[in-house]
């Protein structure tokens, strides 16, 4: 199996083998939150994800490569991917994917052996898994769990820290009036 493949699973592994339950999906509003220009044309789309999951998106995403949103919701968790090539859901054309489900009884022991700790912003323990071709970066916020995976060829580990770090640091797209 490629280190590509190896990595997306564990981190999908980890989020999807946690028994999550279909949410119910509410209308919404978005809160003042200001993600990246790139997520504009789906932010509309993520006003009706699960009350329970508090989607948190970076400020910034600095590519030189152009990237192509989508955001869908699947078995309770949402899911952002932003893409190399428009309509593409494999692997190879993934820039960066961010999934928000709920958070695992256990968390993070049973996974231990496969992740490596890291300090992220505002006192967040972070959780780092590292491939040749893609790696990512795992967390606790707000009851849900973030998932949050890079194209290692796309991005440098401290591009990848810095956009993870704004995620945590920014305020949540709400599916309640602020």
């Amino acid at each position: 199996m490629s280190s590509n493949k190896r990595t997306c699973n564990t981190i999908f592994k980890i989020v999807v083998g946690l028994g999550l339950g279909i949410g119910n999906l509410l209308t919404a509003t978005l809160a003042w939150a200001a993600p990246a220009s790139v997520f504009e044309p789906i932010l509309e789309d993520l006003t009706t994800a699960p009350a329970e999951r508090l989607v948190r998106l970076p400020a910034s995403v600095p590519s030189d490569v152009e990237l192509h949103p989508t955001a869908f919701e699947h078995y309770g968790m949402v899911i952002v991917r932003l893409d190399t090539t428009v309509g593409c859901n494999d692997a190879s054309c993934m820039g960066v994917s961010i999934v928000v489900a709920e958070e695992p009884t256990g968390w993070p022991a049973m996974y231990a052996e496969e992740l490596t700790p890291i300090a992220l912003s505002n006192d967040i323990q972070g959780y780092a898994v590292d491939g040749e071709v893609s790696s990512g970066m795992i967390w606790v916020q707000d009851g849900s769990l973030y998932a949050f995976s890079y194209q290692t060829a796309l991005f440098s580990s401290e591009d990848a820290l810095a956009m993870a770090n704004s995620m945590v640091s920014q305020p949540p797209i709400t599916n309640a009036p602020q």
